[in-house]
């Protein structure tokens, strides 16, 4: 699967600390932000992707992304608050940069 598929298209802010294998945590709630600030609505078998503001050594904005698909969240990270995650693709999680080097 590649970034430039349309479904994938769709980019939320998401914080990477909660990654899980390959499972990233979405959202408390219903929605989660997109990167313009826009509530968007999740749903079982969405496909997004999640991205996390970053940098590089020399301080240039890199950010972390992982493309993948919306699913409640397992009962083990319910408990903590969790109501919806992402089910990270074979991509995994990787700076942007990473993307343009293979462009």
């Amino acid at each position: 699967m590649t970034e430039s598929n349309e479904e994938t298209k769709l980019r939320v802010l998401a914080d990477f600390n909660g990654v899980f294998g390959d499972i990233l945590c979405l959202s408390h709630g219903d929605t989660s932000i997109d990167e313009h600030g826009a509530k968007v609505t999740l749903r079982a078998g969405m496909r997004l992707t999640a991205c996390d503001h970053d940098v590089d050594e020399k301080g240039n904005r890199d950010d972390l992304i992982a493309s993948g698909t919306v699913e409640p969240a397992p009962k083990s990270l319910r408990c903590n608050g969790s109501r919806w995650v992402l089910r990270i693709d074979e991509n995994g999680v990787r700076n942007e940069s990473d993307i343009r080097k293979k462009e």
